[in-house]
């Protein structure tokens, strides 16, 4: 407040040292106007009393006000002469201490949803083994059953049956029969074994094929027990090849949450 009038008296100088030039350009138009006669003296009046066209009454004017200035300029700080009244109304006491800046607040965070867009990376097509599988070579082969057979060999062989026969064997030979004859048979018939009316009685002496008793044998086809063989296709286990097609790249969007400052 002690300062007010001192910077209100400057800022009217300056309006004074401001507006004094232009009301002294109109007042030389308004001379100059006036006529031709008075011009001529008013002119070498002016010449007279003017300093580069402004009059010697205008500079003072001009300089007093000035002088003016820096007399209260002075005198409000201390300086000069004159001493400035006491304000009427003392500084008030500087204001209290302002209220203290209220905490800081967390921030209010909110979830929200939105979408993401993922790019999916192509693949090339591969290969990979994929299940196990049989098929046949082409070939053949013979393994046991583990069953046997017989079989005819094409050779033959003889065996006893376990029984007996009879048969010729192309020989004879004579044999004393019980019956009796008178002849003597040229002697074969040997001693005489009775007599009769007749005369005298020999045993009948006969001829006979030799017969002889024989264990029955059979020829027989030999026969052989063997391994039952069998032949049977080549059958080979392999690993399947699986094929995966190839990928093209592309995109998807997949349902998301997010969080964010609540504006």
């Amino acid at each position: 407040m002690k300062h007010f009038p001192k910077n209100l008296l400057a800022g009217l100088t300056g309006l004074i040292i401001a507006f004094i030039p232009n009301s002294i350009l109109a007042e030389d138009e308004a001379a100059s106007s006036s006529g031709q006669a008075s011009a001529g003296a008013a002119g070498d009046a002016a010449a007279k009393t003017a300093i580069g066209g402004v009059s010697a009454g205008t500079i003072a004017a001009v300089v007093a006000i000035a002088a003016a200035a820096a007399a209260i300029s002075d005198s409000g700080s201390g300086g000069g002469m004159i001493t400035p009244d006491p304000d009427p109304d003392p500084d008030p006491d500087p204001d209290p201490d302002p209220d203290p800046d209220p905490e800081p607040t967390d921030p209010v965070i909110e979830v929200y949803d939105t979408v993401v867009v993922v790019d999916v990376a192509g693949t090339p097509s591969s290969t990979q083994p994929g299940a196990t599988a049989t098929r046949a070579t082409g070939a053949t082969a013979t393994r046991a059953t583990g069953a046997t057979a017989t079989r005819a060999t094409g050779a033959t062989a003889t065996r006893a049956t376990g029984a007996t026969a009879t048969r010729t064997t192309g020989a004879t030979a004579t044999r004393t029969t019980s019956a009796t004859t008178t002849s003597s048979q040229g002697g074969a018939a040997g001693a005489t074994v009775a007599t009769s009316a007749a005369g005298d009685l020999y045993n009948v002496v006969e001829e006979f094929d030799v017969v002889e008793t024989f264990d029955v044998v059979e020829t027989y086809d030999v026969v052989e027990e063997y391994d039952v063989v069998e032949e049977y296709d080549v059958v080979e286990e392999y690993t399947k090849t699986v094929t995966i097609p190839a990928v093209a790249a592309s995109t998807a969007t997949a349902a998301a949450t997010a969080t964010r400052e609540a504006q």
